[in-house]
């Protein structure tokens, strides 16, 4: 009995073996294509739970964001048939998030430690400009192979659900309203429920997961999906991890600003790569990233300043910047996430200026983001 099991898996291993051979990579797609835009999952696909098959297309609209075809065909190495990896062990990354968890004591005890929503006069913001937001935290996410996405989209989803009446009590009535990305006190809530699912998942992820990714149907047809097991460089640490997506971030947004604004008369002033200009020209340029920000209606007002030079005048290594940003689309949730020591925050102007200084030449040394009243101020030394 015991050599008629060795035989039939050694048999399993051949077959495998034979088709891990014949394996072709496949696209990355972890999105649906609809049309000329892509996008993401929404939750009532996601799991098979009533509450969450059941939830309304107006709460979903922050997960509904348009994504380049460019990343929906890209290829991607990590993704591998299941025979090559049957030594490692295969996990579901985080442990899937349960609505009993996002209601427990400590989360009740979060939340009576959050500052309450600010009642302040904030501008709407620009609605591409808060998609971008949005999706490229989202897509970094998925650019990072932490979370299987579909799991990523059920905890974003219940995590949404469990503080979203909370949070609009607090606000009161009125202020707000619900799926309005523009609506910078809903984005505020919306950006908070991304981050807060963002720092579960990218805390100690599992190396291998499987992922349920779609494959592309013809017009009309029923949406399928193949389970892939996807591999992570097992060499990034949780710091790692978070430091990449704040660069992937920071980058994706730079490159739209310059994208949109490249050509005209409000262009951020070009830096040569890696020149390390003197802190005067990099002030220039940073101002105008901040300026940029407030015209896409993140914030009501900003300024950007040099705190205290470096020892040479041409170079700027060691100079401290600060950005002021009044009353910015952030303010609650950028607080609440830094009460929680998040590992991860929406600090979004400190992740654009560390894609500019990066690509002058300098790295940020130090920051920090702290709030005054109705103002995020953040402060970095340059190295």
């Amino acid at each position: 009995m015991i050599s008629r099991c060795i035989v039939l898996f050694l048999l399993a291993i051949c077959r495998e073996s034979l088709a891990f051979s014949q394996f072709k990579p496949l696209s990355r797609i972890s999105r649906w294509s609809r049309g000329d835009e892509v996008i993401a999952p929404a939750a009532n696909h996601i799991s098979s739970d009533d509450d969450i098959g059941a939830a309304n297309q107006e709460d979903l609209s922050c997960v509904q964001l348009r994504i380049s075809r460019r990343n929906f065909f890209s290829q991607s190495s990590c993704i591998v048939p299941a025979s090559a990896l049957f030594q490692s062990s295969v996990a579901s990354a985080a442990p899937p998030l349960t609505p009993e968890e996002t209601d427990n004591f400590s989360a009740r005890a979060e939340r009576a430690l959050r500052p309450k929503p600010p009642k302040v006069l904030r501008t709407r913001m620009n609605l591409d400009f808060a998609v971008l937001l949005m999706r490229s935290s989202y897509n970094a996410v998925d650019e990072l192979d932490i979370v299987p996405m579909q799991q990523f989209q059920k905890d974003f989803f219940l995590i949404r659900q469990a503080e979203y009446q909370f949070y609009a009590n607090a606000l009161g009535p009125g202020p707000m309203q619900q799926g309005d990305l523009a609506d910078p006190n809903y984005f505020d809530f919306i950006s908070f429920a991304q981050y807060s699912t963002i720092c579960r998942e990218v805390n100690d992820p599992a190396v291998v997961f499987e992922e349920q990714q779609p494959v592309e149907v013809g017009e009309g047809q029923p949406q399928q999906f193949n389970t892939v097991v996807v591999k992570r460089d097992s060499s990034l640490t949780t710091n790692d991890l978070a430091q990449k997506h704040t660069e992937i971030v920071g980058n994706a947004i730079l490159d739209k600003l310059i994208e949109k604004f490249g050509s005209t008369p409000s262009a951020i002033p070009k830096i040569e790569a890696y020149s390390r200009p003197d802190a005067s020209t990099l002030l220039a340029s940073i101002k105008q990233m901040v300026n940029l920000f407030i015209i896409s209606g993140f914030s009501f007002d900003g300024s950007a300043s040099i705190a205290k030079l470096g020892r040479d005048a041409n170079d700027a290594a060691g100079c401290e910047f600060t950005i002021v940003a009044t009353s910015p689309a952030t303010l609650w949730s950028g607080q609440s996430l830094k009460a929680k020591n998040a590992i991860l925050t929406n600090d979004f102007l400190l992740k654009t200026v560390k894609a500019l200084l990066s690509r002058a030449g300098y790295n940020v040394a130090k920051s920090s983001v702290n709030y005054s009243n109705n103002q995020e101020i953040t402060s970095f030394t340059i190295s």
